[in-house]
């Protein structure tokens, strides 16, 4: 860790009414017990591609899209760099969206907020980050866990709406993400 980083525990979400952090868990890839599940789940293929097959490929292909939009560049006015656990947390949670999109159809009873969920053939860029576009994703990450280069972000008018429905998936998809991690480490 550098001198100017602080510790990854700083850029966690905090529960609204207490300062105990929302994320209490390792999340990097090598902390998941999980992880061969994850590489022997194929995904849909309506959203496969000849690099992301599996569930870990699609979680590990966001997490190294995000390192290099990200990594490479000084983040805003921040010198703090950014811990790895956050890229591959990044990974999870774009993993998760992709769940919880598949498991609409089964969900739209059970849950309300399934109906705010894009379907699986909507979502489909989901498995090709490397657009333009898809460093909105790393940029609605990083404002929500908090990390100080992007507390102040500059939303572009026409970003806003889009911003804000990601954003809001991103929370749900997290809260999903972590309830099995602390499955894991129960």
């Amino acid at each position: 860790m550098s001198k100017l980083e602080k510790p990854p525990q700083d850029y966690r979400l905090r529960l609204e009414k207490t300062a105990k952090p929302l994320m209490i868990v390792d999340y990097s890839f090598e902390s998941d017990a999980a992880l061969e599940s994850m590489k022997a789940t194929s995904l849909s293929s309506t959203i496969q591609n000849a690099k992301i097959k599996t569930e870990f490929d699609l979680a590990q292909a966001w997490s190294s899209f995000a390192r290099k939009s990200l990594g490479q560049r000084k983040l805003a006015e921040s010198e703090i760099e950014c811990w790895n656990g956050h890229y591959d947390q990044l990974g999870r949670v774009m993993l998760e969206l992709m769940r919880m999109s598949r498991d609409k159809p089964e969900m739209l009873g059970k849950e309300e907020v399934y109906e705010m969920i894009p379907d699986l053939e909507e979502i489909i860029f989901i498995a090709k980050p490397g657009r333009i576009e898809d460093k909105m994703f790393c940029r609605i990450w990083f404002s929500l866990i908090r990390h100080p280069a992007f507390l102040e972000l500059e939303i572009h008018e026409k970003e806003v709406v889009a911003f804000q429905y990601w954003q809001n998936l991103f929370t749900l998809a997290l809260g999903k993400t972590n309830s099995e991690l602390l499955k894991q480490n129960a």
